[in-house]
């Protein structure tokens, strides 16, 4: 508790007051409720408890003390004043008898007619102030029925005020609290103790009736305490009704009380919100029968008997219990408990524990933890959190509870605790991403500054702003796509930036003749790239048809004027990567726009079958390039992932045996065997390899939403430490809504098994396939997986991204190899247990974590890239995922109905 709230008199009396003196006491109490912090309860409960001040536990509306004017409560008073000779009792028995129904005695004290300590008051407290009058009065009946000496008064009205003390008998500075939940689990396994098996639930049928406090179906008493708030669609419904009224106002049938303010500890940790729910009866039915939490017509309980064998080994906690290290507090048992009661023998698995460790648990405890046992799952009890009790929750990696840690199930989403995504207003946002790129640009030093920033954060507005600062300066940008280069082109051009555009050929495409782009295409393949422009050359040279060139005549001029500009350029990853050093030098920036790594290096792959590669060894005249191919094949026979030296192809020549990029392949450092036998659509043996991407000494600015810092600076590492300098940008919250749906993989084989399922559920949500992006052998839309980046056309529409975008597993390990990841390269993947974004759930990855990081980072990157599409972060729309890999910001749906599309 951190504050206490009663009505207080603070005048001191040394004898019981009479006469007038009552009256005013009364009056006066009503007015005088105070509030007391955990600082000062020691002096107010000394001054009670030794000085004879009075006070009334509950406090009042209209200051006047009567059950009407009810306000809350939060301690509950007992009176043992042994009138009756039969039934004396001493204050030690009652405290052994609070200990063993759990009830902690905060403070007691002799009354001021006690002689001989005969006469005695106890005080408990509740952990939360109670507002409801018929909780604090079932309350105070229960403990009455369970302290029977106590006088009936204390219990029959819940206004009653209490004279203080000549002595403080007891006080418990560790300010101990009961809770509603407890006292009635309690009061129940107080009554079948008395009232014996077969009448005990008669018993609390008639203490139903007098409280109002509904029954289960079971017949117990409906109070429970949860983690959350469960909801149903039947407001008369069990704990979690459509009705609930928080602190208990309001509502005629369900009263719930949270312990959000009353669970910071002294040194500031805040556990998770902690809600006891209990259910009253219908004003319209004098006894109905309230289902508990989870009781469903069952076979089996949600989590087999299985789970046991193994959560020892993940649960630290449960290890203590197993194997005896150490005697766990109530507070620690009652947790673990809560959780093996959802799992099929979980309560037997818990008493076997403790049976096996009778030096550390006594045998009445023994027995009194399976009264509890029985009625708590009887009672359908919540698992609570590990945060609420488990003293290893900051040392271990878990998520809500030790089931949903141990025992994920297949589609779940299970929130790692304490996560926390920070956010910031977005201009804070945008003033950090241009801070960011502003800082790079103004360094000194030939070094790569990897800038992570949200999509639509202000990475082209940022690069813009200061390429209208530095009017003077020559930029030159790369982005990924060349409908990207047009639009940042066009927004520079609008901002008065002198800056040209690189063309492209692909962006003519449509212009040409089928002979003419043929050649072109045989050329790139062949890895002669500068033999393009001297076959177009020739082909506007001899061409008699002015139509047929007028759009090449036009690339050409453009080019030619490139090389004479002065000023900045715009251009794509694929052209930077074809500039050589002399050309990069003429300009005082480079500004990278979008994952360079990922979108036009790793994706950039050469393949080659073994039957080829046999063939080019046999017509090459190259001794190095046919000493490299025989290599490569005598090393595959043992090995998948192999290493060879590069050196450059002296031979220009533009006939070649095959139609294959030869200077890349004998450039080329790192090589992977593809074979049939394990790829089913694979028809022959394949060696496929990284194109190299050299970046000459320069200062490189990169602005990316999914830039790896890992994966970049193991990549660049051959430059040297210290050569990369990476910044992550501030976030801020999505104004619209990404809505994700995981209970299916949706992998390409998952979708082929569920034919049909991208049209249904595009009528599902009422979307049309110009909305929505998947995989694009779907034939659904303009953009699919892979073609995404810098395209605006859906900014502030709902969409549909649908599918999660696996690659071939030979690129994850031919990347990793490249990147000096080591892994046993015949390591598959497989389902298992894996944390990402502040989640646990399962999904099909490696167990190496360098080959997971690399799946997790491309898997990653094209699904924020689809969710990007809608500009979120800018625009009041939604996107809805259906894939079960977690992004960030993502509000999880997990009771999808697949079978009602």
């Amino acid at each position: 508790m951190n504050t206490i709230k009663i009505s207080y008199d603070d005048q001191g009396y040394r004898a019981k007051p009479s006469g007038d003196e009552v009256g005013r006491i009364s009056n006066k109490i009503a007015r005088t409720a105070k509030k007391f912090d955990r600082g000062e309860l020691k002096r107010i409960i000394t001054k009670i408890g030794s000085e004879g001040c009075t006070f009334c536990p509950a406090t009042f509306k209209n200051g006047k003390r009567n059950k009407d004017n009810f306000e809350q409560q939060q301690l509950f008073a007992l009176d043992f004043d042994n009138k009756d000779p039969g039934r004396k009792v001493s204050f030690a028995d009652i405290r052994e008898r609070a200990d063993q129904h759990e009830l902690p005695i905060l403070f007691a004290y002799d009354t001021l007619s006690s002689t001989n300590h005969d006469k005695f008051r106890v005080v408990f407290a509740n952990d939360v102030p109670i507002h409801d009058r018929r909780v604090a009065e079932a309350m105070q009946l229960a403990l009455g029925e369970m302290f029977p000496e106590a006088d009936p008064s204390c219990y029959k009205d819940i206004s009653k005020l209490y004279y203080g003390g000549k002595e403080l008998v007891y006080y418990d500075d560790s300010l101990p609290e009961l809770n509603v939940e407890s006292l009635f689990r309690n009061y129940t396994c107080y009554t079948k103790k008395k009232y014996k098996e077969n009448h005990y639930k008669g018993h609390l049928k008639g203490f139903s009736n007098k409280t109002g406090i509904a029954l289960t179906k079971k017949g117990f008493l409906s109070v429970v305490s949860s983690d959350y708030l469960p909801e149903t669609d039947n407001p008369t419904e069990g704990p979690g009704a459509s009705l609930l009224s928080k602190n208990g106002k309001n509502s005629p049938i369900s009263i719930i009380y949270d312990k959000n303010n009353s669970n910071i500890k002294e040194d500031g940790e805040i556990f998770p919100n902690k809600y006891y729910l209990i259910n009253f009866n219908n004003s319209d039915t004098r006894n109905p029968s309230v289902k508990t939490p989870d009781e469903k017509a069952k076979n089996h309980k949600r989590h087999r008997s299985g789970v046991l064998t193994f959560m020892d080994e993940k649960c630290k906690l449960m290890n203590d219990l197993s194997t005896g290290r150490r005697k766990l507090s109530h507070g620690e048992l009652f947790g673990i408990v809560t959780n093996l009661i959802q799992v099929e023998s979980g309560a037997n698995y818990f008493m076997e524990k403790r049976l096996e460790h009778p030096d550390l648990y006594t045998d009445d405890k023994n027995r009194k933890w399976k009264e509890h046992l029985s009625y708590m799952s009887e009672n359908g009890y919540y698992p609570e959190s590990c945060d609420k009790y488990c003293p290893y929750h900051k040392e271990c990696i878990h998520s809500k509870n030790i089931l949903t840690t141990v025992d994920i199930r297949r589609g779940s989403m299970e929130r790692i605790a304490g996560y926390r995504d920070e956010f910031v207003p977005m201009e804070e946002m945008q003033d950090d991403v241009y801070d960011a790129v502003s800082n790079a640009f103004y360094a000194s030093g030939r070094k790569f500054y990897i800038i992570k920033a949200q999509v639509g954060s202000g990475k082209s507005h940022s690069y813009i702003k200061l390429m209208e600062e530095n009017p003077g300066q020559r930029f030159l940008i790369a982005v990924p796509t060349n409908l990207l280069k047009d639009e940042i082109h066009l927004k520079a051009v609008k901002k008065g930036v002198d800056i040209l555009k690189t063309p492209s050929l692909e962006q003519i495409r449509d212009e040409l003749t089928e002979k003419v782009w043929k050649c072109i295409q045989k050329l790139y393949k062949r890895g002669q790239p500068r033999f393009v422009h001297r076959y177009l050359e020739k082909v506007i040279k001899n061409s008699r048809d002015e139509k047929e060139i007028r759009s090449l005549k036009k690339y050409m001029k453009e080019r030619k004027k490139l090389q004479t500009c002065g000023g900045s350029v715009i251009t794509t990853h694929r052209y930077l990567l074809t500039m050589d050093e002399k050309r990069l030098n003429e300009y005082d920036a480079i500004i990278i726009d979008e994952d360079i790594l990922f979108k036009s290096i790793i994706s950039n792959q050469g393949e080659i079958t073994v039957s080829k590669l046999k063939k080019l060894a046999e017509e090459t005249t190259d001794i190095r390039l046919k000493k490299k191919i025989e290599e490569l094949l005598k090393l595959s026979e043992e090995q998948s992932c192999i290493r060879l030296d590069s050196f450059e192809l002296d031979d220009e020549d533009d006939e070649r045996p095959v139609s294959f990029d030869i200077p890349s392949f004998c450039k080329a450092e790192y090589f992977y065997m593809r074979r049939a036998s394990n790829e089913e659509h694979l028809k022959e043996d394949t060696v496929a390899f990284l194109k190299p991407a050299g970046f000459p000494a320069q200062k490189y600015i990169i602005v990316s939403a999914t830039a790896s810092e890992d994966i970049y600076r193991q990549f660049f590492a051959e430059y040297g430490k210290g050569n990369v300098d990476f910044h992550e940008c501030k976030k801020a919250r999505y104004k619209g809504t990404l809505y994700q749906y995981p209970q299916k993989s949706m992998s390409r084989s998952s979708m082929a098994n569920n034919a049909g399922i991208v049209g249904r559920l595009i009528r599902r949500f009422g979307m049309s396939e110009g909305r929505t992006i998947t995989f694009m052998k779907e034939g659904v839309g303009e953009l699919h997986f892979g073609n995404t980046e810098g395209s605006n056309s859906l900014e502030g529409e709902d969409i549909l991204v649908i599918g999660t975008p696996y690659h071939a597993e030979f690129l994850y390990k031919l990347t990793a190899f490249a990147l000096g990841i080591d892994f046993n390269e015949d390591e598959e993947m497989k389902t298992q247990t894996v944390e990402h974004n502040g989640y646990q759930f399962l999904f099909r990855t490696y167990g190496n974590k360098g080959l997971r990081a690399v799946q997790f980072w491309m898997l990653e990157s094209e699904l924020e890239q689809a969710v990007g599409r809608a500009r979120l972060l800018r625009n009041r729309c939604e996107v809805h995922l259906f894939s079960n890999f977690p992004l960030n910001q993502s509000e999880m749906v997990e009771d999808f109905d697949y079978k009602g599309i």
